[in-house]
């Protein structure tokens, strides 16, 4: 669907990626199973709780679930902090988990 990730090094147990998402696209619907932390570097994004423009951090907690949408205009540009695997709503992003580790 156009969105990137690329996986930095990180310890166990969580994952730190950079993620791209073009302009207007949604990162696949998700939960989480412990905390993440989105820090915003290029353009802004939306989702369940509210906007989030460049310098702005999300803080999901496991009670989140929510679809990210990059805004119009430039792509946006986030990185992503986790501490726990996510919870994908369906069945191909949750099939591709362990692959993409996250």
């Amino acid at each position: 669907m156009g969105v990137r990730q690329r996986i930095l090094p990180h310890g166990r147990g969580g994952s730190v990626l950079r993620l791209y998402s073009p302009s207007g696209q949604a990162v696949p619907a998700h939960g989480h199973n412990g905390l993440e932390l989105t820090l915003v570097l290029q353009c802004a994004f939306h989702d369940e709780t509210g906007r989030f423009g460049v310098g702005d951090v999300e803080i999901a907690g496991s009670d989140l679930e929510h679809t990210p949408v990059a805004e119009e205009g430039a792509s946006c540009s986030c990185l992503a902090a986790t501490d726990a695997a996510l919870r994908c709503r369906s069945c191909i992003p949750r099939l591709l988990q362990p692959v993409f580790r996250i």
